[in-house]
């Protein structure tokens, strides 16, 4: 496997923060984007009704449905912006058919899918993986497991739900939860 360059990932890192900006702002959400890695996400998003959503961005290049995340993903109660507000894009840039993917998690689903996939068990790491189309470590050749994708747009006990974007004009492809009650900005990508 060819060694990624610093430069290559944080073209990867700004393609997929653009994508994602641009994405919302097509549907009609007011953005802005972060520079630098204190404020605790890239992009603020609101609409005209005052709702606001924080956004981190994730982009993979490399792997598909693959992104590396740091440990503070798997602890969502640590930081200081709510829970509720908080979101994950993690965007596939190595989605092999056409446009690059886009699928948005509540950081609150995000955990859950870390904590399935480690079995509770965290390694002794500052950043982990998740990884969509794997199944939880130490089951692996069990059938009827859930991969880790399969178990987060699954749980129906999140209240949140989980989406895709795949377009950069058109309707995007809903997957899982039924939206929580209220109205939050990421509840509107239908």
């Amino acid at each position: 496997m060819t060694r990624v360059t610093n430069e290559k990932k944080n073209l990867n890192r700004l393609a997929g923060e653009f994508l994602v900006a641009s994405r919302l702002t097509q549907r009609g959400y007011m953005v802005t984007l972060q520079w630098g890695t204190t404020i605790g996400y890239d992009i603020l998003v609101f609409d005209k009704a005052g709702n606001v959503a924080f956004l981190e961005v994730k982009s993979s290049a490399q792997y598909s449905r693959r992104w590396i995340l740091q440990k503070k993903y798997a602890e969502p109660n640590t930081e200081a912006i709510p829970l509720e507000r908080r979101f994950i894009c993690c965007v596939d840039l190595a989605h092999a058919q056409g446009e690059p993917r886009v699928y948005v998690f509540p950081a609150a689903v995000v955990a859950k899918g870390l904590l399935d996939y480690f079995s509770g068990k965290f390694p002794n790491s500052e950043s982990y993986h998740l990884s969509l189309d794997f199944k939880p470590r130490g089951r692996t050749k069990e059938n009827g497991v859930q991969t880790v994708g399969e178990f987060i747009t699954a749980d129906p006990s999140s209240g949140m739900p989980t989406r895709v974007i795949t377009s950069a004009c058109g309707s995007p492809t809903c997957r899982s939860a039924p939206s929580p009650r209220g109205s939050q900005p990421m509840d509107r990508f239908r």
